[in-house]
């Protein structure tokens, strides 16, 4: 399995944007288990239809966004994700495809580059085990999001209080 290059989490502000795609609801449980996840069939669908060049009005240079929303119960619940885009317009998302704000606020920023999916795994080891920590802070749950950009390079930001 890839290492991913590990890096301490920096907190950023993040504007809000709006990203369109496909969706699925899920939860840790079955995402632990192969024959359950519903994550890689949403990643599979989302690469063999191409939705990262046929989203309608996709914004210039858009990378492709996985983001994480509508928590049950933080870790331990459900939660849909949706696989997509940033557009400039939601009102001109055809109705096919679902639509997220993510959330104006802060943000922990974790970085990982290698090998994917592996380095995605990894990277929200490196999550889950730093808010494991006493002194960490408490987590928003309201969006985080992966950023994908290149073919070996992940960041994710976590929404926190």
């Amino acid at each position: 399995m890839a290492t991913p290059e590990r890096s301490t989490p920096e907190r950023q502000r993040q504007h809000g944007k709006t990203v369109a795609g496909i969706q699925i609801r899920t939860n840790n449980d079955l995402e632990m288990h192969a024959e359950d996840s519903r994550l890689s069939r949403l990643w599979e669908k989302f690469d063999d239809e191409r939705l990262a060049h046929s989203i309608p009005d996709k914004a210039a240079g858009s990378p492709v966004y996985g983001v994480y929303t509508e928590f049950d119960d933080g870790v331990a619940g459900d939660y849909s994700v949706l696989a997509g885009v940033e557009v400039t317009d939601e009102e001109k998302v055809p109705e096919e495809y679902a639509t997220v704000t993510l959330e104006a606020g802060d943000y922990l920023v974790f970085q990982g580059r290698g090998r994917m999916p592996d380095t995605v795994v990894e990277t929200w080891g490196q999550v889950w085990h730093y808010f494991e920590s006493d002194d960490a802070p408490e987590r928003a749950f309201l969006t985080d999001y992966e950023v994908f950009e290149g073919g070996d390079q992940v960041t994710i930001y976590v929404g926190v209080k």
